[in-house]
């Protein structure tokens, strides 16, 4: 929700566009079991004020009518939900940092942090030192190596996640809404006229566990079609359009994901200063809003605006979790990501 609200007014205060699309999303159920668990999903989002509604199959095809209506029993439609270009939003947020006063360093990487007296003192870049009494590691799948400059152990796990890029389809419009089919492990959004094509494979690939290269930004993994494959038959499955739409191209980065599926956040205990937001699970951008919101007012306040207790630094312990166990639990995590589980409000 709070990332929602800040995309919304981002063009309006920077002048620069994120490319927020709020086109809403369907989660559709494809069995009974299904359908129930997203009739619990709507009583626990409407307790924290979501505007949510389950509807039927007939009302999700009109939505979007691409897709067919084969073992469709209905939908949760999300009518604030949408998406935003990665790059666009990012641009965004540089904008506004710069507007009130934040100094931004690209190219710049961090080769230590200087500790004093249990708190942060400063950091180290390729080209010298930077004072300072607060770092946030919003490293991503480099969170664990900025972890370790401290002595703090962060259990990341890059894997390899994929999605395809088709040409444009007829019946794709620019305002088609964000779908997904859990049980066919798939998600599809709009464009360019055209779906990218996502899921969540039964058998994820964890990638860089020996170390990230040094020169790995702004890069991608080779494409795993044989992996993809999967996927694809569960989503031409429910738009059967996709069968014949040209593939652009496949698209493979690693997600830092945790061995519980949660988010890492909060004050290191050990190194006063040493904040993580990080182990976002494929939700980075989702969350970034909210958790940017949440970190400051934790920054400065001394503690966090709410109980984040599950999602606390230190719940692995000092030095994080076995690299072997981190990695085959968060292969589970990304694996089951889309099975039905009970719905409750923590």
């Amino acid at each position: 929700m709070m990332s929602v609200e800040l995309y919304r007014r981002l063009r309006d205060e920077t002048g620069r566009d994120p490319g927020w699309k709020g086109v809403g999303s369907l989660r559709v159920a494809s069995g009974p079991a299904r359908l129930r668990e997203l009739q619990d999903r709507e009583r626990w989002a409407r307790r924290f004020g979501l505007d949510v509604g389950l509807i039927s199959a007939r009302e999700a095809r009109e939505r979007f009518p691409l897709m067919t209506d084969a073992s469709l029993e209905g939908a949760l439609w999300l009518p604030s939900d949408g998406h935003v270009d990665p790059a666009g939003l990012a641009t965004a947020l540089t904008d506004g940092a710069r507007a009130r006063g934040a100094k931004v360093l690209t190219g710049a990487r961090i080769v230590a942090i200087t500790v004093g007296g249990g708190r942060v003192r400063g950091v180290v870049v390729d080209s010298g030192p930077i004072a300072c009494e607060v770092v946030v590691n919003a490293a991503g799948i480099w969170a664990a190596e900025v972890g370790r400059m401290v002595g703090i152990g962060i259990p990341v796990v890059p894997i390899a996640h994929q999605y395809l890029v088709t040409g444009p389809i007829d019946g794709v419009w620019r305002d088609v809404p964000v779908l997904r089919d859990p049980d066919r492990l798939v998600y599809f959004r709009e464009e360019v006229g055209g779906l990218v094509v996502g899921g969540f494979e039964r058998r994820p690939v964890a990638w860089g566990l020996d170390g990230i290269p040094a020169d790995f930004t702004h890069r991608l993994l080779p494409p795993d079609w044989e992996r993809f494959a999967p996927l694809m038959e569960g989503a031409v499955a429910r738009i059967p359009a996709l069968a014949t739409a040209k593939a652009i191209r496949l698209v493979n980065g690693p997600e830092a994901y945790t061995p519980d599926g949660e988010f890492i956040l909060g004050e290191a205990t050990k190194v006063g200063g040493f904040f993580v937001a990080a182990g976002f699970c494929a939700h980075g951008i989702a969350g970034a809003g909210g958790v940017g919101k949440v970190i400051a007012a934790w920054i400065l306040d001394g503690h966090p605006p709410m109980d984040l207790r599950r999602m606390d630094v230190g719940r692995f312990g000092p030095a994080g979790r076995e690299p072997a166990r981190a990695a085959a639990d968060a292969i589970r995590v990304y694996a089951t990501y889309y099975d039905l589980r009970e719905v409750t409000a923590r």
